[in-house]
């Protein structure tokens, strides 16, 4: 039996007020939401007081937020230079030290109610190798056992792991099933490293623990979901009939902030087209 698709979206695509995006949610029957940043800067930065506030108010609204959508490794390793433009999502890395980002990430998504963390592998450098991974990724899945929290990995194309078939040699050389993967269609096809292949969607569908959803034009801007390149119709059946069994979280996450409560609008009504 294939895994059943559940709606949730990044809060912040819709608006950095986080009432405006409850708002969109509730109206728009999207039980889920995954939180990034709210009010301009990550929520890895708010203090107890104001995470607790954006707690009370999800639940208040009927909601339940399905992931902490951290920074986590979505910096340079030691010793190598920050890639310019690098985009943090209200996150400066130079903010506070990487351990204490580590341990506060946990206690977020403990005051988010949330036992799920998206995490990154590096910006991107030469040479790159699975085992670069193994302190940092070692000492977070020794935090995810012990605090029962599942760690989503997110292809992503400004670092290591940009592909679907990333993910799953990822997994594979981890092995942990408190590791699962963030599948980023979009990101694969951004990177101008093509459609995902059947075998990739199928690899990587086996470890997922979330997709997220959104579309670019051949041109590199993103549009609403079905108006730019990336095959997402036939990815999603082929992603879901190889998940594990139960709900799959399927994220939109538009890109487009200028629009974002229309263009979240519209991928909507795309994405509930395809499923």
């Amino acid at each position: 039996m294939p895994a059943q698709a559940i709606l949730s979206l990044i809060t912040d695509e819709v608006s950095e007020d986080l009432d405006t995006a409850i708002s969109f949610a509730v109206h728009h029957g999207i039980p889920l939401v995954d939180i990034r940043s709210v009010g301009g800067k990550s929520a890895l930065l708010h203090d107890d007081a104001s995470l607790d506030a954006m707690a009370a108010k999800i639940e208040g609204a009927g909601l339940r937020v399905s992931c902490f959508c951290s920074p986590l490794l979505k910096w340079s390793r030691p010793g190598v230079p920050v890639p310019e433009g690098a985009n943090f999502h209200g996150f400066n890395p130079d903010a506070m030290p990487q351990d204490k980002a580590i341990a506060r990430a946990f206690e977020v998504a403990e005051r988010l109610d949330t036992r799920r963390i998206r995490i990154f592998s590096y910006l991107a450098y030469p040479d790159f190798s699975l085992d670069d991974l193994a302190e940092d990724l070692g000492h977070l899945l020794d935090r995810a056992r012990a605090q029962d929290v599942t760690l989503l990995m997110e292809n992503e194309h400004v670092c290591n792991l940009r592909t679907l078939g990333d993910l799953a040699a990822c997994r594979a050389r981890f092995d942990d099933t408190h590791l699962l993967g963030a599948l980023d269609l979009c990101n694969q096809v951004y990177a101008g490293l093509g459609q995902p292949t059947a075998n990739e969607l199928t690899a990587a569908g086996a470890i997922a623990g979330a997709l997220h959803i959104k579309d670019v034009n051949s041109e590199g801007t993103y549009v609403p979901l079905g108006q730019g390149m990336v095959e997402t119709r036939t990815a999603l059946a082929t992603i879901l009939a190889a998940a594990p069994q139960g709900d799959l979280p399927v994220c939109l996450e538009t890109h487009m902030p200028r629009d974002g409560a229309a263009a979240t609008a519209k991928a909507l009504a795309a994405l509930r087209d395809m499923l």
